[in-house]
C-alpha cells in the first residue's frame, strides 16, 4: 500500500489558525508570508486586491474575480506564480496581462502561455510578497471567504 503525499493545505490552515489576525487589515501581512503556490488551496478562499502601476482600477486575484473588470482566478494565479519563479513574468509582462484582461475579460492565462518557452523550476517556492514584489504591484487588501 502506498502512502498518500502530504497535503500543504493543513500546514497553511494551522498556521493561519494559530496566528489569526486581530483585524481584517492584518490579513494582508499574514497572507504575504505564505507560499504563493498554495494560496488558493486554503480552506478560506482569498481575494487579493492589487494596485498595478500603469493599469487603471484595481486588479483582483481569486474569489469574486469573474465580476471584476480585471481579474485572475486561482488557476491563473498558479500559472503566473510558476512562471514568475521561472523568471518569465516581470512587471511589464504583468501589466500587459492586466491590460489584456481589461480589454478581453474572457482571456485566461495558462501555464504554457505564462512560461513563454521557459521551464518551471520545481525547487523554487516563493512567498506571496516576493511574487507581488517581482510584479511591481501593491497589495491593497485581502478578503477571505469560507
Amino acid at each position: 500500500m502506498t502512502a498518500a503525499a502530504p497535503s500543504k493545505t493543513p500546514v497553511a490552515a494551522k498556521y493561519l489558525a494559530m496566528r489569526a489576525p486581530r483585524s481584517r487589515s492584518d490579513w494582508a501581512s499574514e497572507i504575504s508570508m505564505l507560499c504563493a503556490r498554495y494560496l488558493f488551496e486554503l480552506p478560506l478562499t482569498p481575494s487579493l486586491a492589487l494596485r498595478v502601476p500603469g493599469v487603471d482600477g484595481v486588479v483582483r486575484i481569486g474569489a469574486g474575480t469573474p465580476g471584476a473588470a480585471m481579474g485572475f482566478d486561482g488557476d491563473e494565479w498558479r500559472a503566473l506564480v510558476t512562471a514568475t519563479e521561472a523568471d518569465r513574468v516581470w512587471p511589464g509582462d504583468f501589466v500587459d496581462l492586466c491590460r489584456r484582461k481589461g480589454g478581453e475579460p474572457t482571456y485566461r492565462v495558462g501555464l504554457v502561455d505564462a512560461l513563454a518557452g521557459g521551464q518551471p523550476d520545481p525547487a523554487e517556492r516563493w512567498g506571496v510578497s516576493r511574487v507581488l514584489s517581482r510584479w511591481g504591484v501593491e497589495l491593497l487588501a485581502v478578503d477571505l471567504t469560507s
